[in-house]
C-alpha cells in the first residue's frame, strides 16, 4: 500500500515538474519586447489571457466535476502544446492573441482540477490531514521543473540567441506530460451524476459560484487570493526587464554580448528563485503550524507582501535595482507559502462533488485580479517607472490586509 501511495505521489509530482518544464516562461516578456511591444501592449496581452481564463475558469471546473477530472486535464495539457507551437511562429502583436487563447484554455481546464484530484486521492487513502504537506511537496516539484528548465533555456539562448527555439523545445515535456496524465488511475476521473450538456455545466457552475459568494469564509478567501496572486503575477514579469537593465554591467565582467548576458542573468536568478520556492513549498505546513492556523498565516503573508512591495519601490527610486531583485526573491518565497495555505482552506470548506468548481472560483479570482491590475500596472510603469507599479501593488495588498482584519473582527 505504501509503494502504491508513493507511486501516485510521484505521478502528481511528475505532472508539476513537466508542466513547469517550460523553457519559454523566463523569456516570454523579453520575446514580446523583441517584437517591438511596449509595456502597455504587454499589459493588454496579459489582461486578454486572464479575461479568457476568467470566462472559462468556472465552467471548466464544472466540466471537470461532470465529465471527469482526468478528461479535463488532458484537454488542458494538449492545449498547452498547441500554444507553444503557435508562439513559435508568432510575428506580430495581433497574432499573439491566437496562442494566448490556447494557453488560456490550458490554464482554465487545469487550475483547480489537479488540486481536486490530489485531495480526492488523499480522502480515498485517509490522509486528508496531510493535505498541506502533500500539496506542498508536489508543488515543490513544479518549482524544480521551473528551476532546471530555466537553466537549459538560458544555455539555449546563449548558444542560439533565438527566442522561438525555446517554444519549440517546450513541446517535448508537454507531450510527456500528456502521457503521464493518461497513466493516472480511473478512480481519479471522478464524475458527478448529472448532464455533461451545456445546461448541466451551467447549472453546476451557478451552484458553485453561489456557494463561493454566499459562504462567508470562502468569499473572504476569494478576495484575498484575487489580491495576493494578482499582485504577484503582475510583479514577477518585471524581473526580466530589470535583469536586462543589468546586462551591460554583466558584459563588462564577462565576454558575452548584451543579449547573451541577459540570458545568463535570467537563468541564474530564475534558477535561484525556483529552487528557493521548492524548498519553501515543502515547508508550508511548518509555517502554518508556527502561525497557529491557516487564517493567521494568510494575514501574515498579506502584511509581509505589502511591506516587500514598498521596499521594492523605495529601492527602485534610489536606483538600487539589486534591492528590487532581492525583494522579488522574497516574494517568490511568500507566494509558495501562500498557495498551499490558501488551497488547503478551500478544501476545508467545499464538498468533494463540487471541489473542482470551488477551486476554479479561486483561480478565477486570481485571473480577475490580474486582468484588472496588469494594464494599470503597465501604465504606471510606462509613466513613472517600475517603482510606480510597485507602489500601486503595495496599496492593493495593504487594503486587502486591512479588509481581512476587519472581516475577522466583524464577520
Amino acid at each position: 500500500m505504501k509503494d502504491r501511495s508513493m507511486k501516485m505521489i510521484t505521478r502528481f509530482s511528475l505532472y508539476g515538474f513537466l508542466k513547469n518544464f517550460d523553457f519559454s516562461e523566463p523569456f516570454l516578456i523579453l520575446f514580446w519586447l523583441s517584437l517591438g511591444l511596449n509595456f502597455f501592449q504587454i499589459g493588454i496581452l496579459v489582461a486578454f489571457q486572464n479575461v479568457l481564463i476568467n470566462v472559462m475558469e468556472i465552467p471548466s471546473g464544472a466540466f471537470a466535476d461532470l465529465a471527469g477530472r482526468k478528461t479535463s486535464m488532458l484537454v488542458s495539457l494538449i492545449s498547452y502544446v498547441i500554444a507553444f507551437l503557435l508562439f513559435a511562429v508568432a510575428d506580430s502583436f495581433a497574432f499573439l492573441f491566437v496562442p494566448l487563447v490556447f494557453y488560456a484554455v490550458g490554464d482554465a481546464f487545469r487550475t483547480g482540477t489537479h488540486k481536486a484530484m490530489i485531495f480526492d486521492w488523499l480522502k480515498i487513502n485517509n490522509r486528508l490531514d496531510e493535505r498541506t504537506k502533500v500539496y506542498g511537496y508536489t508543488r515543490s516539484w513544479s518549482n524544480y521543473g521551473s528551476a532546471f528548465s530555466v537553466l537549459i533555456a538560458a544555455l539555449i539562448m546563449i548558444a542560439f540567441r533565438d527566442y522561438r527555439l525555446v517554444f519549440w523545445l517546450s513541446v517535448v515535456p508537454g507531450l510527456v506530460g500528456v502521457w503521464n496524465m493518461f497513466c493516472y488511475p480511473d478512480e481519479l476521473n471522478r464524475k458527478k451524476a448529472g448532464s455533461v450538456s451545456l445546461s448541466g455545466i451551467l447549472a453546476h457552475t451557478f451552484s458553485g459560484v453561489k456557494k463561493a459568494l454566499t459562504h462567508p469564509r470562502i468569499r473572504t478567501l476569494v478576495v484575498q487570493n484575487m489580491a495576493f496572486e494578482g499582485c504577484f503575477v503582475v510583479s514577477k514579469d518585471f524581473v526580466q526587464p530589470l535583469l536586462k537593465a543589468q546586462a551591460l554591467a554583466l558584459t563588462a565582467w564577462i565576454a558575452l554580448s548584451e543579449d547573451r548576458a541577459t540570458a545568463l542573468g535570467v537563468g541564474i536568478v530564475y534558477f535561484i528563485l525556483h529552487m528557493v520556492s521548492a524548498w519553501t513549498s515543502r515547508r508550508a505546513h511548518s509555517f502554518v503550524k508556527k502561525a497557529k492556523g491557516e487564517n493567521r498565516a494568510a494575514l501574515i503573508l498579506l502584511a509581509v507582501g505589502a511591506a516587500l512591495f514598498a521596499i521594492s519601490s523605495v529601492g527602485l527610486c534610489a536606483g538600487q535595482i539589486y534591492i528590487a531583485l532581492a525583494v522579488f526573491i522574497a516574494l517568490f518565497i511568500l507566494q509558495n507559502l501562500w498557495v498551499p495555505v490558501n488551497v488547503a482552506q478551500y478544501d476545508a470548506y467545499s464538498d468533494e462533488t463540487d471541489q473542482a468548481t470551488i477551486l476554479s472560483v479561486a483561480s478565477q479570482a486570481k485571473a480577475v485580479g490580474v486582468a484588472v491590475i496588469a494594464p494599470l500596472s503597465g501604465l504606471a510603469a510606462d509613466a513613472f517607472g517600475i517603482q510606480g507599479s510597485m507602489t500601486m501593488l503595495t496599496v492593493i495588498l495593504a487594503l486587502t490586509f486591512t479588509w481581512s482584519v476587519l472581516k475577522k473582527i466583524n464577520p
